[in-house]
């Protein structure tokens, strides 16, 4: 049997006391959402170099220093809005052998569609602000954490985290960057 071997930036406890997300919602549901979140939203920001870097501490426990600050005060304050925003639809989706729909509870009202979208949009717009935060962060850090500079991506990365640094022909038509 194929199994996948997954490491998590955020913990579900830590989620679940400073996200949005109910303290009882399935764990099954949870992780997923998660590991999307780590995939889509955070790999390529930092990379793919330092995200592989991050999992293997994570895994060995070692991790210090500057990516611990990375992790604690960044990725993780970054991925908690995201996942709420990616929650508030996965969660109340069922999918079944008999069809996929809105799972409800009996001691809760629904949003209407509007109420919704609106929650949606401030989750996506808290994230937004924390994931500039913390690409300021790593663009002030540039030169200390030698996984952005050796990434395979570095121009693509240079470009997404540090927008400020423009590229430029030098009179020998060498490439440069400028301010």
């Amino acid at each position: 049997m194929l199994t996948l071997d997954r490491t998590y930036f955020l913990d579900v406890e830590v989620w679940k006391e400073y996200g949005f997300t109910d303290m009882n919602t399935d764990l099954k549901k949870m992780k997923p959402i998660i590991y999307a979140v780590q995939k889509t939203r955070i790999e390529p920001i930092i990379g793919s170099t330092l995200y592989n870097k991050l999992v293997a501490l994570i895994k060995a426990g070692t991790v210090t220093g500057l990516y611990k600050t990375l992790l604690e005060d960044h990725l993780i304050p970054v991925m908690i809005p995201y996942c709420d925003w990616k929650a508030s639809v996965h969660t109340t989706t069922q999918i079944t052998n008999k069809t996929t729909g809105k799972f409800s509870d009996e001691h809760i009202q629904a949003n209407s569609f509007s109420d919704n979208n609106k929650l949606r949009d401030e989750l996506l717009k808290d994230a937004k602000e924390l994931e500039q935060v913390m690409k300021g962060w790593l663009c002030d850090n540039w030169d200390n954490i030698p996984e952005l500079k050796g990434a395979v991506d570095n121009d693509e990365l240079s470009q997404t985290i540090r927008p400020h640094l423009k590229k430029s022909n030098d009179f020998t038509g060498n490439q440069i960057s400028i301010i």
